[in-house]
């Protein structure tokens, strides 16, 4: 995982809310803020989520935890913020059938992810067969599909590293798996913006395209990373939790390191202060300061859903607080 220097992050959608963005008008915006540049901010943000989500969805499924369920949903959400993405540029029809191929995706993800933690190899050799055999040349019928073989590929490996529990190369191939997403998410908008650039007008490519994608993709990785290490630390699963302090420990530098601290021991069973922080949350990003505290108070909502095992509104939740950093990028962006 790079190394993100002291949040210099640059502006996000809301991409995991499920809202429409304004289209603003390429005249009067920077080449990162147009239209296309939005397209590829926004679809790269859905595609990570969804690994995130799945990794999420396995750890309950290894676990035999509660959070099951509830994430099995998110992916359902996350879809259909896929989907209607997938209706603005192709229309109905074709957000129909991403709709039917993505859900087949995510099925046998899920058989295999079973599969594996119940030893049933024919189950898990069928799933992964699935994927390749079946879901692959489906989804070619809609778009170019190639990059999707190797994004296939990482999710086997920390679905397979999380059952052995290898925590360090976990956190290691989790990371690869969402890198391979912004591949898959930027092969599909440059088709999309090569065969619409009526509605997908500007570049997007660039350093300050880039720069906005690369960003807003490390903050959620981030945000979604954090809640990992404190559910690891609430479930005292403490070799898990050393290996996603770790993770976290290359993303950013203070004071985020100091807060993610603050937040495992939290939720090991300390007590948090969270006035200092956002004091140095607000001076780091220049943000403003209701939007540090509704990320900060959405954080820790999180921590304390999984502190008492309030398993029906945690994925609900891990979204929000993912979602809640967005104002923070957006304000350093326009700043």
């Amino acid at each position: 995982m790079r190394v993100l220097a002291v949040v210099v992050f640059v502006a996000a959608l809301v991409a995991c809310s499920g809202q429409t963005s304004v289209t603003p008008s390429p005249s009067n915006v920077s080449a990162a803020q147009t239209p296309a540049a939005d397209l590829r901010t926004h679809l790269d943000l859905l595609l990570g989520e969804h690994v995130m989500i799945v990794a999420k969805e396995t750890a309950a499924a290894v676990y035999h935890s509660d959070e099951y369920a509830p994430y099995t949903t998110l992916l359902g959400a996350n879809t259909a913020d896929l989907a209607a993405l997938m209706g603005r540029a192709f229309g109905s029809t074709t957000a129909t059938q991403f709709t039917q191929a993505w859900n087949m995706q995510n099925a046998y993800l899920v058989d295999y992810a079973i599969g594996v933690v119940t030893y049933d190899d024919d189950k898990a050799n069928a799933a992964m067969g699935g994927l390749r055999g079946k879901f692959l040349p489906q989804f070619a019928q809609i778009v170019d599909a190639r990059a999707l073989g190797d994004q296939i590929t990482a999710d086997k490996a920390f679905i397979d590293d999380l059952f052995a529990q290898r925590f360090a190369q976990f956190y290691s191939d989790l990371h690869l798996a969402y890198a391979h997403s912004q591949a898959v998410g930027d092969a599909l908008t440059r088709q999309i913006v090569q065969r619409f650039p009526d509605k997908f007008p500007g570049s997007v490519d660039g350093r300050d395209v880039t720069n906005r994608v690369n960003d807003n993709l490390l903050l959620q990785e981030r945000a979604y990373l954090v809640t990992m290490a404190t559910d690891a630390g609430a479930a005292k699963r403490d070799a898990e939790k050393i290996a996603a302090v770790a993770a976290l420990a290359t993303s950013a530098g203070k004071p985020w390191t100091d807060w993610d601290a603050a937040l495992v021991a939290y939720a090991s069973g300390g007590a948090i202060e969270t006035s200092g922080f956002v004091d140095r949350l607000v001076t780091a990003t220049g943000a403003p300061r209701s939007a540090v505290e509704h990320y900060v108070a959405a954080t820790v909502k999180v921590v304390d859903d999984q502190k008492s095992k309030s398993s029906k509104t945690l994925a609900d939740d891990d979204r929000a607080a993912a979602t809640a950093t967005a104002p923070l990028a957006d304000s350093l962006f326009q700043g």
